[in-house]
């Protein structure tokens, strides 16, 4: 029985992979492959080297190349119940993954993680700037964390608005702030390489869910009719706002210039007054280091932080895109052609041992207490704490699972701050609601959606992206450039995306129960 997830680092015969077949009598064969090189993947595919168990990206071409296999519902509830509530417990739980013309077949099992079905963005401004310069953050305020940073970042559930954002950033940029005597400071962090780490929450204030690539993604609704966010009326507005910003000099002159590892290096140094970030960065958790705000925290002992939900708009409008279009499902398992009815019973009882059994899940993924890791606080509520990190790497912990993270099993992977975000706001009915989402999503691949996509959307992407620039830096005009720009960006591929979403279901009805 072959398994996924070893990226050459992972030792044969490991305490995993002991306490997987002691349990069950059977026997792995670990293939080591690094799961983050497509290249290695692909070769592995087209030599029929899949192994029994698979962790792969686009699981239905898998399927319909006669790679995979399915996996029946009566399957998955007979031999995986516990799996089987996760998907029963989620609107699309049952939904996702579905061979197309096969009621109650799957090509695929998912992961699922409650923070993706969450607001995950917010912004965060130089408290100390704003003490210095007599701005006041609104409504209460309370530290995330107690220590190693995290109590100099403060969080409000009450946003500012667009104009009160303005008035810190011509204050950041023309009052010395740093007092370094030089006007080198700015508002808000921009730079070149995705604008989707930068601007999704100034978006989120005009009504825009913004995407990672060409536009097409976040669709929306707009008088009655179907749009990419990329050529609606309300990112006309972002991006003439955006313009003004610049042209104010709130932005960095040198954004253009500037990919996001240089932009994060700025802002460690001190330039930039607010940016956008994920919870968790705001939750110092350490991965998060390198970018704002931990950056800077850790550099500098006087910098403080405000953390608030997005900023809102001249129309009441916030939020920002939701992690995933749809739900918190992502990340895929799957099964190899051959494999028999028999051998699936008994993967299904592994995986489900491994990733949702109390027992299986903390010795699979985080190994044995005291020795590969301890509780943040109380185990069970609180976040595992790993220690080796080498030998947790050969020991096999964590390789043989799939993203399941959910209730209480949530909190193991995050830190105290970050828990207290989620509870106070983020993971909070207030905060979900201002998650965007788009209006329409092909979530079974029942249209050409997805194929339509990989054809246009580099193109549409250069496009979109070209016209983002150019409209900020003023070197076009975005009224008289508009026509043009939304006429090209439909006829590179846009339109026919845009009719095969239109036969797709709408979001919401998707997320009903």
């Amino acid at each position: 029985m072959g398994w996924p997830r070893a990226r050459g680092k992972i030792e044969d015969n490991n305490k995993v992979q002991q306490l997987i077949e002691k349990k069950f009598n059977v026997k792995l064969k670990n293939r080591k492959l690094d799961v983050n090189n497509k290249e290695q993947k692909n070769l592995m595919v087209a030599s029929g080297e899949l192994p029994d168990i698979a962790f792969m990206d686009a699981p239905e071409k898998l399927y319909s190349d006669a790679v995979t296999r399915s996996i029946s519902k009566e399957m998955i509830m007979k031999y995986a119940p516990n799996y089987a509530k996760v998907l029963s417990d989620q609107p699309t739980g049952w939904k996702i993954n579905q061979v197309p013309g096969k009621n109650g077949e799957y090509y695929a099992l998912t992961g699922y993680k409650q923070e993706w079905d969450n607001l995950t963005w917010g912004q965060v401004y130089r408290l100390d700037w704003m003490e210095k310069l007599g701005f006041k953050p609104k409504g209460d305020i309370v530290p995330v964390g107690t220590s190693g940073g995290a109590e100099r970042v403060f969080f409000s559930k009450q946003a500012f608005t667009l104009d009160e954002e303005q008035k810190m950033f011509e204050a950041f940029v023309n009052n010395d702030p740093d007092g370094n005597g030089k006007k080198d400071t700015y508002g808000l962090l921009l730079n070149n390489s995705d604008a989707s780490w930068a601007l999704s929450t100034e978006a989120g204030a005009f009504g825009i869910g913004w995407d990672y690539g060409a536009g097409a993604d976040y669709n929306m609704e707009e008088n009655g009719k179907l749009v990419s966010y990329a050529i609606s009326q309300n990112y006309k507005e972002f991006l003439t706002y955006m313009a003004s910003l610049n042209k104010k000099g709130y932005i960095d002159p040198e954004f253009t210039t500037l990919n996001r590892a240089k932009s994060w290096e700025k802002f460690a140094a001190g330039k930039y007054g607010a940016a956008q970030v994920q919870v968790q960065a705001a939750g110092m958790v350490p991965f998060t280091f390198n970018r704002p705000p931990g950056n800077l925290i850790l550099k500098d002992p006087n910098a403080k932080f405000l953390f608030t939900p997005p900023p809102i708009g001249f129309k009441g409008q916030q939020g920002s895109a939701a992690y995933t279009p749809v739900d918190g499902f992502g990340y895929a398992m799957v099964i190899k052609k051959d494999v028999s009815d028999e051998k699936l019973a008994r993967i299904l009882q592994i995986f489900d041992y491994l990733n949702l059994d109390k027992d299986g899940l903390m010795l699979s993924a985080f190994g044995e207490e005291g020795k590969d890791y301890s509780w943040e606080a109380e185990p069970y509520k609180s976040a595992v704490i790993p220690k080796q990190a080498a030998e947790v790497e050969k020991d096999g912990i964590g390789y043989y699972n799939l993203p399941i993270q959910f209730g209480n099993v949530n909190a193991y992977y995050s830190n105290a701050a970050v828990s207290k975000l989620t509870d106070l706001y983020f993971g909070a009915e207030a905060g979900r609601k201002i998650a965007y989402r788009p209006f329409k999503w092909d979530y079974s691949n029942q249209t050409k959606f997805n194929e339509l996509k990989t054809k246009y959307d580099a193109k549409l992407k250069t496009i979109k992206d070209e016209f983002l620039f150019k409209s900020i830096t003023g070197e076009l005009n975005v009224d008289s450039a508009w026509d043009a720009y939304v006429k090209n960006w439909r006829s590179s591929g846009g339109d026919e995306i845009l009719a095969e979403l239109e036969k797709a279901p709408k979001v919401a009805d998707l997320r009903k129960k």
